[in-house]
């Protein structure tokens, strides 16, 4: 079964809960979930997981007796260096890929009472070292909050950013790096959820200061950017961004609809809840790089009321080669994902298994009758925008196809404007045996191995899997017509893009990676394209011990 994009039907039953549950949860460490008022969340430890959403379901469906039942059978995940005594140096496992591993994203609970959880509508900050929602405030129960705009059994997840995770380590790169996080966070809920017969929509018209308000992130001091980049002393650069929220809801719901501008005036009452906790410190000393700062404030998101909320129907993605699939389960799968830190170069990949891997990086499934470019598949049906983001493949040893350049066109409606803008001697023809509904071409032929570890900062894993993929957005033209709040959003949908491709590599058999470091002026020269229409966003490899993602488009090709 192609184990990352399983279909579902509706609302699971408690039974079926419980199975999947156990197959799809996984946490670098488990205990049972409990409430507690003390301050809230370590940030040295704490990162995204789909215990977040689960055990939010289990608390659904299940007695706390049955919880405990179903939840002792998980392990503790943690790493450290062969031939060193416990304790001396160790890492936790994680199921959401991060940029070095620095995991600067935050999760937040919205939810109606819950038995054994609170007796009322509450927000919750989750710590996933205790396996724990930190309460943070209680919602009027007669607020009506969650009875006015969802349907019943409704419940929201927030997302936010601390900038400074990432940023003493990558500098200004930090901004792009926490958005690819967001992004994988955002698939792995979603994913997590269709498999227990639930659906997830990001609430798009929503604003930032309703984001902070639902977060309760407001109450915490205000960051003021400083001039130019500085050194010193200021806790309050390590502040968190609220990014976005989801509200995960029985699939099938697709009677309701969500008035933002009604939903705003009651989160703004948010303002005079009593919250509790204050975040601890990762850093005494901080270096602030304000370029992230400012950039964020500028594509910060205002409410926006015409935005409509659309629930679409659900299209699975294509299956060309099911028999590519080793039979993993799917705890198998998220649980042993892993980013890779190098490539045999030996392992070859059939064609059939690189055609069915793109079919599932598809935004449109199959079955729609259309063009790709509505985001109706999993996990891209979360994200309510077109598709916007395209990928550029060097294919190093898949057995049957030529070495070479291709690419992936995840929105037709693009490929006009994408031939306009690349390099005029590119090819642009289907490669043999690629299935009608997949819109890959064959660029160029040619040994580009050399060319790949070039464009990803003279790494070999770049030039030693089965291929490696360029994530490539439609930058400027998407920033004019649809404002520049889309900046980050792209960054999220590379990221859920991601996601399928480290999930796709477990699933058939191999490893994958990914890398954020690319040179910007050879990647735009490779495909002789307007840096300004179309940007870099991510880049991935794939092969036995890994499959890389990175940043880059495609430079001069070598001739065969």
């Amino acid at each position: 079964m192609p184990v990352a994009l399983a279909d579902s039907t509706g609302p699971t039953s408690p039974t079926h809960f419980a199975a999947t549950f156990l197959l799809l949860s996984s946490l670098f460490y488990i205990s049972l979930l409990t409430v507690k008022t003390k301050p809230y969340h370590l940030r040295v430890t704490t990162i995204i997981s789909l215990c977040t959403l689960l055990s939010l379901h289990l608390f659904l469906l299940l007695n706390p007796s049955q919880f405990l039942q179903f939840h002792n059978s998980f392990m503790t995940h943690w790493l450290s260096p062969p031939g060193k005594p416990p304790g001396f140096s160790t890492w936790s496992l994680r199921v959401n890929p991060s940029s070095g591993n620095l995991h600067p994203t935050e999760s937040y609970i919205i939810a109606p009472a819950i038995d054994s959880v609170c007796d009322s509508p509450f927000v919750a900050h989750y710590a996933p070292k205790e396996h724990a929602l930190e309460l943070r405030a209680k919602i009027p129960s007669g607020s009506g909050f969650f009875n006015k705009f969802f349907p019943k059994n409704s419940f929201l997840i927030g997302f936010s950013s601390i900038f400074w995770r990432e940023a003493w380590k990558y500098g200004e790169r930090a901004f792009r790096y926490c958005n690819h996080d967001v992004g994988h966070a955002i698939a792995a809920v979603t994913m997590a959820a269709a498999g227990l017969g639930w659906d997830v929509k990001i609430l798009e018209g929503l604003g930032y200061k309703d984001l902070e308000k639902l977060m309760g992130l407001h109450i915490f001091p205000e960051f003021q950017i400083p001039s130019k980049p500085v050194k010193g002393k200021f806790p309050e650069i390590e502040f968190e961004h609220p990014d976005c929220v989801l509200v995960v809801f029985p699939s099938g719901s697709r009677e309701f609809d969500v008035n933002y501008e009604k939903l705003s005036l009651l989160i703004k009452e948010f303002s005079v809840l009593d919250w509790k906790g204050k975040p601890n410190l990762l850093s005494k000393e901080h270096i602030c790089w304000d370029i992230i700062y400012r950039t964020a404030e500028a594509v910060k998101k205002p409410l926006t009321t015409r935005d409509a909320f659309a629930v679409d129907p659900f299209y699975g993605s294509g299956i060309f080669n099911e028999n590519c699939y080793k039979g993993f389960t799917v705890r198998e799968v998220v649980r042993k994902r892993r980013s890779a830190v190098d490539m045999d170069e030996v392992t070859t990949m059939d064609r059939e298994t690189f055609y069915q891997i793109l079919l599932h990086c598809l935004p449109s499934g199959s079955g729609s009758g259309g063009k790709q470019k509505r985001q109706l598949a999993l996990p891209f049906r979360v994200l309510s925008w077109d598709a916007e983001v395209h990928a550029a493949l060097f294919v190093h040893r898949v057995k049957g196809l030529p070495k070479g350049l291709y690419f992936l066109v995840r929105n037709e409606d693009h490929i006009g404007e994408l031939k306009k803008v690349m390099r005029p001697d590119f090819e642009w023809q289907k490669p043999e045996g690629c299935p009608d509904d997949l819109p890959l071409y064959e660029l160029a032929r040619g040994d580009c191995r050399q060319l790949a570890k070039g464009l990803s900062c003279h790494q070999d894993i770049a030039s030693d899997g089965c291929f490696s993929l360029g994530m490539v957005a439609h930058f400027e033209p998407t920033l004019r017509n649809n404002n520049v709040w889309m900046y980050p959003r792209l960054f999220w949908e590379t990221g859920v893009l991601g996601q399928v491709l480290y999930l796709e590599a477990h699933a058939v058999g191999i490893s994958a990676t990914g890398i954020g470091c690319f040179f910007d002026d050879p990647c735009a020269s490779t495909s002789g394209v307007d840096g300004i229409k179309l940007s870099k966003s991510i880049s991935f490899y794939r092969g036995r011990s890994s499959l890389r993602q990175a940043d880059y488009e495609p430079t001069s090709i070598p001739r065969s």
